[in-house]
């Protein structure tokens, strides 16, 4: 997961380069970072989230924490550092999973990251599904 969100590059950019303030302030991380399923990409401006509903189905963005930022040949990641769980499907996901997002809310928030899943995956009734710890990476280079 590479790509970052048109809010986020705004923000990273006054913030580091203008010191600019955002919404009355500089910026600050989030206290907390969740994690997104999409149905389909969900753009750089959000504008097609995609988002799995949360009525339904059970469905609510998990929480995530990452390890230490590495640097390896010129390239910046961190990675997961546990596993994120989310609730087991109360029904048949609308269309499987293909993206994943990150957000600095539990709901509605500002879109940060966001990537396609190496394989996407069909979560039907009593499913829970699972993304391992490092197996969800931010890379900058």
């Amino acid at each position: 997961m590479s790509a970052a969100s048109n809010d986020l590059e705004e923000k990273v950019l006054n913030h580091v380069l203008q010191n600019v303030a955002t919404t009355g302030a500089a910026y600050t991380a989030p206290s907390a970072v969740y994690v997104s399923l999409h149905t389909g990409n969900p753009q750089e401006d959000n504008s097609g989230a995609n988002e799995i509903p949360t009525s339904g189905y059970n469905y609510a963005r998990e929480s995530v924490t990452f390890g230490s930022v590495t640097e390896v040949a010129n390239t910046v990641s961190v990675s997961t550092n546990a596993t994120v769980t989310f609730n087991q499907a109360s029904a048949n996901y609308p269309a499987n999973v293909t993206y994943v997002g990150l957000y600095d809310q539990s709901t509605a928030g500002n879109l940060m990251f966001y990537g396609a899943l190496s394989t996407e995956k069909q979560v039907t009734t009593g499913d829970i599904f699972q993304i391992n710890s490092g197996s969800l990476t931010i890379t900058l280079d």
